[in-house]
């Protein structure tokens, strides 16, 4: 309704209208099928979220995704995990926990999808979203897909924009459907790289927006969420009218770019598609894009893709397919020979699953009949990537859900991880880029599959296609469309044969109307005509219609026909004038009209068509409800806009006739018989010319109809006469050409046998095996070397290399030639024949021809019998030397002249922990002790000026900081001149060597110090023992037991390792050399104590005389006697002091001491005090002797001496 004020339209009303209008049309557009962007089930709050796809096997992947999620508020994740034979609960958990960000929920019936949280699809069973809730089905519920795809699939259409899907490594072909949904629906897609080889056309990692790294995901995830939380749906669909030039610019870039019209695609679905690469690129405005568009090919190509997606499988809607095998297909093949054929024509085929599905029921209903006509499938579609993928007809794992078991055997052929059409289903589809808009139909079709294509054009260019389709088919032709899809505005044209799965039958129309072509200049003129294809039409108003109603009250009643006189419009009060003719229904107006009427109507029409003015036929009589009335008849030719002219038929209605005509005539006014024969002849002569009429006018249809295909018949005839006058002409050009290229090309035959003499040549002399290889694996040519390796003959050629028996094992050669052709790269490998030992390198690149044509492979091999042996022998050495270099404990190097190290082994790296490198150049000198790096430079340099061989000794450091000695020695290499090169070295670990020559050094210097104390003691012994004895046996009996005692104590001393006596050893051996035994008459009592050498000497002699006395006067001269020997330690630092006590009882001795001064009681009592500075004590009781001696140990404890008790000595 218009607001009016003051006479005119509000602008802002105007404006809150076309808001208004252009918000219901995108909520009525939203919610179509495949649509995509659907707006249905969203929850209010603006959540994100992500379908994830992984694999137990390759489960880091998903590790390193999780673990570079940000905090996203919006953002839930779903994880779709395949293969989880070995992914436990703890498996999860682990996972769980790299994702910080997130909680996990559990997945159940109803569960709202929650932002902030993650969740774990179970393994059992399909899940899918609707409204943004979890559905839980069984297995039977994905329709032919996978788990994931299922998912995804649900989550395009329930998330539209909010939908992210992300597909990691591992998933194989599941996935590939849900990207494409996503996408389609207008939200993000993220796929994991691929290995070398790269995707697929069909597979998710071809299909998806970015292909990053799962680090790099998180980002784009965010980047997106946030952009598209930016803007509300309702500012977005407010957008659409104001974007209308924006969108018809695009169209235009696209045009130009590509090649493509895209003016005629529904505007609502056009611009979601540019709002979701909007949303991919983040850009704000549609304006800003349209410049981005201009600047950047890419985004170009990227837009032209998303337009083109096509979500299609094999058997899509299996019911749809189950009627087409069993009412239409039959129907096909009904009447027909081997000389004929059925054609079909299918209409955005994209990777051609929909073609080969049709291929495949026509092919089991033509394994069926006698006489099999002859078959082709033409499937068309403008995106080239996916028609290649068609072609070679290879596809995923995904068919073995989406086709019976039973046709999977027949029609494919498994090859590693896909499946491959069979050759015949391959032969009878031809897959051709075609654009159904801008090129030439094909015709004389049987079938024309259309599905899901109508859907993305707006109405207009729809009702130019589906007549186009009419044309194209023949008689009694098929057309299948999709589950969206409808010809009810053609009902002229198709006939359903059944409406619900929307299969229509082409019906013959009266007259057969050539299509305007191309459609893209019909679209031009009428947005030219029209203000744009892409704007909504308006809306007539209330106000007018009206108007009309008011004014059709008052006015003659009036048809408007078209040029063939069928009614496009009846006025109201026109049921006087109508009076249908009996027969088949029609709105041919000439067969409505009242009888009276048609001749004067039809006399008024073909004249004002001849002369293109209005023609009046007056005061024709007309009878009708028992009275004749004159009505004067106006035709008025309307001018066609883009075709023939309309007509406007006035009835204008006159006087009513006195009288009745079906009357008998009164007397009074009898009519003459004569008038009366007249008329009945005249009535009579009326009714014979309206049947000739009527005939002549459908014959006139027919001749119509006749000269149309004659017309049609003769300008094909013109344009082929056309033609071969041009062939005519071309012709004599080129056989004056060939005159001329004849006489080159003799030149170049002859340049050519002598390039293939050079090349025969060539090849012999190399003396290198080479074969060619066309496509399909046949040998075309070889060089005699071959014969060495494959057993060949001339008559082989033709044949495959796979039926050659070869000489050498190449089990790998059909799997590497395939791989060359798929890759065209060059693979090599090592061959070797078992029988001669021969070993060769085989190579196998491309054949490519002059123009760059792959033609097949060539395999050449390289006999490299002797180089694998002088590898081989290298190897070996090579072992040996790293062997001997692990078993030689020294560091082996290299050096040049300068002392720079050139290479060490690794062994040197452990030992002084230095990095791998370090040590090269002078950074070995980094280790070598300050002390010795000038010497050792000096040394060197006398070895290089002198040539010589180098060896010196110095100090190098180790890991853990100390020094060892090392010897190096190295050997100069000598250049034809003499002078050195290189030096080869070793440094030898001789720290050990080097501290036992100290050692032994030492221990003489001490040796010599130890004798010369012995001989100073035995001699003061020996003039002690002479002083003390009267004759000379005594004395040798007391010299032999005094030295005797010293012996003892310096065997101690020698078993010693730090040259320190233990005290009780000392007394013990003193005490058991004269055959007392511990624990019968002398005890021993006291701590572990070490003496130091010369207290050791000493003592040991004063123990010997106490023993000697002892056993003669004493304890031991005596079987009761007893001897208790102790000692403890006092004092610590340098007072610390030793305290020994011998205590003899059970000898009855004399009260008073001995007179005589001995050796022993000198030693005791003069000795001790002198030498050591000790304190004794020698008493001579009653029970037998007791001798206290305390003698100082100095500040330093030797090693094993306890700590010395604090207390006095007492």
């Amino acid at each position: 309704m218009r607001i009016i004020v003051n006479g005119k339209r509000s602008p802002s009303a105007a404006r809150h209208r076309r808001r208004s209008l252009l918000a219901r049309k995108t909520r009525a557009e939203s919610g179509a099928p495949r649509e995509g962007g659907r707006e249905r089930g969203r929850s209010p709050e603006r959540l994100v979220v992500v379908g994830v796809g992984a694999s137990g096997m390759a489960v880091e992947s998903l590790e390193r995704f999780l673990a570079h999620l940000p905090e996203m508020p919006d953002v839930a994740v779903v994880v779709a995990l395949q293969q989880r034979e070995t992914f436990d609960a703890a498996r999860w958990r682990t996972v769980l926990s790299r994702a910080s960000t997130l909680a996990p929920a559990p997945v159940e019936e109803g569960a709202a999808v929650e932002p902030g949280r993650i969740y774990l699809l179970p393994e059992e069973g399909i899940v899918t979203l609707a409204q943004g809730r979890f559905r839980l089905g069984g297995p039977g519920d994905a329709n032919g897909r996978g788990s994931l795809d299922t998912f995804l699939v649900a989550l395009g259409e329930d998330r539209g924009a909010g939908a992210v899907a992300v597909v990691l490594a591992g998933t194989g072909s599941d996935g590939t459907l849900g990207v494409t949904a996503v996408k389609e629906a207008g939200g993000l897609t993220l796929a994991e790289p691929h290995g070398d080889e790269g995707p697929s056309a069909s597979s998710a990692a071809a299909l998806a927006d970015h292909v990053v790294s799962p680090e790099q995901m998180a980002d784009r995830i965010l980047a997106y969420a946030r952009h598209l939380g930016r803007g509300t749906d309702a500012e977005r669909n407010a957008e659409a009218e104001i974007a209308g030039e924006a969108l018809i610019r695009i169209a235009t870039i696209l045009r130009n770019k590509t090649g493509h019209d895209f003016h005629g695609y529904k505007q609502n679905t056009f611009l979601r598609r540019v709002h979701r690469r909007m949303q991919v690129v983040q850009i704000e405005s549609v304006e800003a894009y349209v410049e981005f568009l201009r600047t950047d090919p890419d985004e170009v190509q990227n837009l032209f893709n998303d337009l083109l997606i096509g979500v299609t499988q094999f058997f899509r809607d299996h019911r749809e397919f189950e009627l087409l095998e069993t009412e239409v297909i039959p129907r096909l093949f009904s009447g027909k020979g081997s000389g004929d054929q059925v054609r079909v024509w299918v209409l955005g085929c994209a990777t051609g699953e929909e073609a080969y599905s049709i291929g495949i029921l026509m092919r089991e209903h033509m394994a069926k009949l006698d006489v099999v006509p002859q078959v082709q499938i033409f499937a068309t579609d403008i995106d080239g990537r996916a028609l290649a993928s068609a072609r070679v007809g290879r596809y995923t794992e995904a068919v073995a859900r989406q086709v019976r078991p039973d046709r999977l055997g027949r029609w494919f052929v498994k090859e590693g991880a896909t499946y491959c059409v069979v050759k015949e289903l391959r032969e009878m589809c031809i897959f051709s880029q075609h654009n159904v808009i801008k090129d030439a139909p094909f015709s004389r079709l049987d079938l024309v599959s259309c599905r899901n294509l109508l859907i993305y054009l707006n109405g207009d260019l729809q009702n130019r296609v589906i007549p186009l389709f009419h044309f194209a088919l023949r008689a009694g032709g098929f057309l299948f469309l999709g589950n969206s899809e409808n010809v009810t505005r053609h009902a002229k044209l198709f006939s359903p044969v059944d409406r619900r799965y929307r299969i229509f039958r082409r019906l013959e129309s009266a007259t057969r109307v050539l299509p305007e072509f191309p459609l893209t200049v019909v679209a031009d003129r009428r947005q030219a005509e029209g203000g744009g294809a892409l704007r909504p039409r308006a809306i007539e108003s209330s106000l007018a219609r009206r108007a009309e109603r008011v004014a059709e009250r008052y006015a003659p009643a009036y048809v408007v026909v078209d040029e063939a006189y069928d009614v496009l419009h009846f006025s109201g009060r026109t049921g006087r004038y109508i009076d249908p003719a009996t027969g088949a229904a029609s709105l041919n107006l000439l067969n409505l009209v009242h009888r009276d009427l048609r001749l004067d109507l039809r006399a008024a029409l073909l004249k004002a068509g001849a002369e293109h003015r209005t023609v009046k036929a007056e005061r024709t009589a007309m009878g009708t409800n028992g009275e004749r009335r004159l009505v004067t008849l106006v035709v008025e030719p309307v001018p066609g806009t883009d075709g023939p002219p309309s007509f406007v038929v006035l009835f204008q209605e006159g006087e009513t006739l006195d009288g009745d005509g079906t009357e008998e005539p009164t007397p009074t006014f009898l009519r003459d018989e004569h008038v009366q024969r007249l008329e009945s002849e005249l009535r009579l002569t009326r009714e014979r010319l309206q049947a000739t009429i009527e005939e002549l006018e459908s014959t006139n249809e027919e001749l119509k109809s006749s000269n149309e295909e004659y017309q049609s018949i003769n300008e094909e005839l013109q344009s082929a006469n056309e033609e071969l006058e041009t062939s005519k002409e071309e012709l004599q050009s080129v056989n004056e050409e060939l005159q001329t290229v004849n006489g080159e090309l003799g030149h170049r035959v002859n340049d050519l046998g002598r390039a293939n003499s050079d090349l025969k040549n060539l090849l012999e002399s190399t003396q290198i095996a080479t074969v060619f290889l066309d496509n399909e694996f046949r040998v075309k040519n070889f060089t005699p070397a071959v014969t060495d390796i494959f057993h060949l003959i001339e008559s082989d050629l033709g044949r495959p290399i796979t039926h050659i028996a070869a000489r050498i094992l190449y089990p790998e050669l059909p799997g590497d030639v395939r791989k060359v052709l798929r890759t065209l790269g060059t693979i090599e490998r090592e061959v070797g024949n078992p029988e001669t030992g021969s070993r060769y390198l085989a190579r196998v690149l491309p054949y490519r021809s002059i123009d760059n044509f792959i033609a097949g492979v060539v395999i050449t091999f390289l006999d490299i019998t002797a180089t694998a042996r002088a590898e081989r022998a290298l190897r070996e050495s090579q072992e040996r030397f790293r062997r001997m270099e692990r078993i030689v404990p020294a560091f082996l190097f290299t050096a040049d002249a300068e002392l720079n190290w050139l290479y060490v082994n690794s062994r040197f790296y452990e030992h002084t922990g230095l990095e791998d490198g370090r040590a090269l150049g002078l950074g070995w000198m980094s280790v070598v002790h300050p002390d010795d790096v000038e010497e050792n430079q000096r040394r060197w340099q006398r070895a290089v000026a002198s040539s010589e061989a180098f060896e010196h000794e110095f100090r190098i450091r180790a890991a853990s900081g100390t020094y060892r000695w090392f010897t190096a020695r190295a050997e100069p290499t000598a250049d034809p001149d003499g002078g050195a090169v290189t030096w080869f070295g070793s440094c030898t670990d001789s720290h050990e060597r080097r501290m036992a020559e100290d050692r032994q050094r030492l221990l003489l210097t001490e040796l010599q110090h130890r004798v010369k104390n012995i001989l100073a003691v035995v001699r003061s012994v020996a003039n002690r023992t002479a002083e003390g004895t009267g004759s000379l046996a005594d004395f040798v009996m007391h010299f032999d037991g005094r030295l005797g005692a010293l012996a003892r104590t310096q065997n101690i001393l020698t078993r010693s390792p730090d040259a320190a006596t233990d005290l009780a050893e000392l007394i013990g051996e003193e005490v058991l050399s004269h055959a007392v035994r511990d624990g019968g008459q002398v005890t021993l009592d006291g701590p572990e104590v070490r003496l130091p050498q010369k207290t050791a000497e000493t003592l040991g002699l004063v123990l010997h005389e106490l023993v000697t006395n002892a056993i003669k006067y004493g304890a031991l001269a005596r079987p009761e006697g007893r001897i208790a020997i102790g000692w403890r330690l006092y004092g610590v630092g340098a007072e610390r002091r030793l305290r020994l006590e011998w205590q003899e009882s059970g000898v009855t001795l004399l009260a008073a001491a001995p007179t005589r001064r001995g050796f022993g009681r000198e030693l005791i009592e003069q000795g001790l005090v002198y030498e050591f500075g000790a304190t004794t004590a020698l008493e001579y009781r009653p029970g037998g002797v007791r001798c206290v001696i305390e003698l100082p140990l100095g500040a330093s404890r030797p090693p094993g001496d306890p700590p010395a008790e604090a207390d006095d000595a007492g």
